[in-house]
């Protein structure tokens, strides 16, 4: 399901109280594709995620998700199927979560857009499974796990209403190294399976490997919408004035070109670095010669 940005403005308040956020976005979120919304703090990040799903109206300008307009003028009312089409994970999976139990907690989604009391616990026990949650804690109340348990619950949340497109911010933050591992898989597997993903990240690392594409913002506008390739393949100055890091492979990659490699495509990972550098370096003259 595509979603298209068409000259969205967005602020807070009102009149002289007015607080300009977001200005002149045109954005398309592609379908069945993983999208990385990257920026530094105050660039206006969550609040154009929030567009996605109209938790935040436009002030001005509209968001097309699928065929339904979002604009200022929208009514609450006509705001439930998108919320449907598209489900939010929150950076801090709490403010999720309020059930009695995990089980209910997870199930509250589907009985809310209509699902009967089976077919929400199967729905449920789908997602909790899908996220690697334990069995044995379905009856646990959620506040009573931690962090990483929680986020899991939230992630079970939205998965339960099998909506065709998922927002997460930070979906990273707070997990052990095995944890990160196993959502980013998680991620992945969601978009080979058709679902369209957007993320919010600082991890550069993780917009690297997961993302098709990437959006930056920067006061409250585009910097830039492109292929991953594309964007990563900007001169690191670019990044500095974005006040952006780069990826440690990328920036070592950026370092040999200015040495006087060449490479032949972008290396995304440390391996693929130390291949494509393999054929250019003369390893015998580098260890000596060890021949006496």
């Amino acid at each position: 399901m595509v979603i298209n940005i068409e000259g969205l403005d967005f602020a807070y308040g009102a009149g002289k109280q007015t607080v300009p956020v977001l200005k002149d976005i045109n954005l398309t979120i592609e379908s069945g594709k993983i999208t990385a919304i990257i920026g530094q703090t105050g660039s206006g990040k969550s609040t154009l995620v929030q567009q996605l799903n109209a938790l935040l109206k436009p002030t001005a300008g509209q968001v097309v998700v699928g065929e339904q307009v979002v604009t200022s003028q929208t009514k609450e009312k006509d705001l439930a199927p998108i919320r449907a089409k598209v489900g939010m994970v929150f950076q801090f999976p709490e403010s999720q979560l309020f059930a009695p139990t995990v089980l209910e907690d997870v199930m509250y989604g589907p009985l809310n857009f209509g699902a009967s009391q089976k077919e929400a616990k199967e729905a449920a026990e789908k997602a909790l499974s899908a996220v690697g949650f334990d069995q044995k804690l379905y009856e646990q109340s959620p506040f009573n796990l931690s962090g990483g348990q929680m986020r899991r619950v939230a992630l079970a949340g939205v998965l339960a209403m099998n909506p065709e497109t998922m927002v997460f911010d930070e979906p990273a933050a707070g997990l052990d190294p095995a944890g990160q591992a196993e959502l980013l898989q998680l991620l992945k597997d969601l978009r080979d399976s058709g679902k369209t993903i957007v993320l919010i990240s600082h991890q550069m690392e993780q917009v690297l490997a997961l993302a098709d594409q990437v959006v930056v913002m920067k006061d409250g506008q585009v910097a830039a919408a492109e292929a991953v390739d594309t964007l990563f393949s900007r001169p690191k100055a670019w990044f500095e004035e974005q006040h952006l890091d780069l990826p440690e492979t990328i920036a070592f990659q950026k370092e040999m070109e200015a040495a006087g490699f060449t490479f032949d495509h972008l290396a995304k990972t440390g391996a693929d670095l130390a291949a494509q550098l393999k054929g250019q370096l003369d390893l015998s003259k580098l260890g000596g010669d060890h021949h006496e």
